[in-house]
């Protein structure tokens, strides 16, 4: 039995049937989908144009379900690829604190945006209300997150620097209100011998969705330098002396340990600095006069006294 079947289905006027049978039904498809028909499509709103001066906190409605008169090409088309239509939030109006989109408003937008093949009998009579908020805007200085940690005889001239050092941010106020600063993102750089430039992110920008930032990106910058040592002996001056009596300290001069680069440390001499003591505020404990350096030579990294007292006697002329 099954052979017969085979053999029937296999036989020229079995094919020729079977050809006449789909030919017949791609006819009446072609004629049916050739044919006007009203229908109700769901169209993607892609909202566009949001105004500067306001930023949207919640999305509006995704979907629009519109009525439509069309071919069934046409509507087998939009079926299979959904129509993307855009709304121009531009035109909204505000009433109060409400920002809202008419029905006539947006209808208009969505029929021009129709071919010429398919015609918008109606829209859903529902007002799109949307969730705007004015923008505030707000200029905060960036703290750079980076640390270093020097090799040795290495050393940091001046602070680390962000460029730009601030950053401009336009969003809603319970976004920015409390924002004092914008830190970078940490970075820990070891062994540094030279100058540093790298580029940090700003954190806050992943933090702050409605925010504006004119930067989300800073250049953190550090110059380093190798420094050297020098000792330089430097005159005991001994100042507040009473009447006509004389000072002598012992020792006389006391070393200062400089560190900073060696052009600087080159040209060094001992009246590039003051060293005193006060003869009037002697240590209570010891009898010794304090050491301090109340002039030093500008360029210097670092100053460091090798005796911070002396012993002294005092001689009546």
């Amino acid at each position: 039995m099954i052979k017969k079947l085979k053999s029937g289905i296999a036989s020229p006027r079995a094919k020729i049937f079977l050809l006449f049978l789909l030919c017949s039904f791609l006819a009446w498809l072609i004629i049916r989908l050739a044919q006007t028909y009203n229908h109700t499509l769901a169209f993607r709103m892609e909202y566009q144009q949001v105004p500067d001066s306001l930023v949207l906190l919640s999305p509006p409605p995704a979907d629009l379900r519109v009525r439509v008169r069309a071919s069934g090409f046409q509507l087998m088309r939009y079926q299979i690829s959904p129509k993307k239509v855009a709304i121009d939030l531009g035109a909204s109006q505000h009433k109060g604190r409400r920002y809202f989109i008419v029905p006539d408003v947006y209808r208009r937008q969505v029929a021009n945006q129709l071919g010429d093949d398919i015609s918008l009998l109606e829209v859903a009579e529902d007002t799109i209300f949307l969730d705007f908020q004015k923008l505030r805007s707000r200029t905060v200085p960036v703290r750079p997150a980076l640390r270093i940690e020097l090799a040795s005889n290495y050393a940091i001239d001046g602070p680390i620097l962000a460029d730009p050092p601030s950053v401009h941010l336009l969003g809603p106020p319970g976004e920015i209100d409390t924002i004092r600063a914008l830190e970078t993102e940490s970075l820990l750089l070891t062994g540094v011998k030279d100058s540093v430039s790298r580029v940090l992110r700003l954190p806050a920008a992943d933090r702050l969705p409605n925010t504006r930032f004119s930067t989300e990106q800073v250049t953190v910058k550090a110059r380093v330098y190798r420094f050297s040592e020098s000792v330089v002996d430097v005159p005991v001056e001994v100042i507040n002396l009473p009447g006509t009596e004389e000072v002598r300290t012992f020792p006389a001069s006391v070393g200062v340990l400089c560190k900073g680069r060696i052009e600087a440390l080159k040209d060094l001499s001992p009246s590039d600095f003051r060293i005193v003591a006060d003869f009037e505020t002697p240590d209570p404990e010891t009898n010794r006069l304090q050491l301090r350096i109340e002039e030093q030579p500008p360029g210097i990294q670092s100053v460091l006294l090798l005796e911070t007292s002396v012993e002294f006697i005092v001689r009546n002329e």
